[in-house]
């Protein structure tokens, strides 16, 4: 995907620089395509690195979530035995 982006790009470029060159089309329309071609792919570059700065974002993200529901499932056991010992004291009260 992150070079799909930059690699259809260039073909763009490419295929846009034969056809001006094919239609006789003067230096400084060749050198606007070949501009206009350049901000093309810097763009697609940019995007790419968003795109890869928010998969780490979201790496990091995961991450932390899945600290976060082993620090509520610990919790969570030591509640339960918790209220499992203060049963069984009530109850060997009860039958005392």
């Amino acid at each position: 995907m992150k070079n799909g982006i930059v690699s259809h790009a260039r073909i763009v470029v490419a295929a846009a620089a034969l056809a001006l060159m094919a239609g006789c089309a003067s230096t400084a329309e060749i050198e606007r395509a070949q501009a206009d071609a350049a901000r093309a792919i810097q763009t697609a570059e940019e995007a790419r690195q968003a795109a890869q700065n928010a998969a780490n974002a979201a790496r990091e993200a995961m991450a932390a979530a899945q600290a976060a529901q082993r620090s509520a499932d610990a919790a969570q056991r030591c509640c339960d035995e918790v209220s499992e010992k203060l049963d069984r004291a009530l109850e060997r009260m009860q039958q005392k």
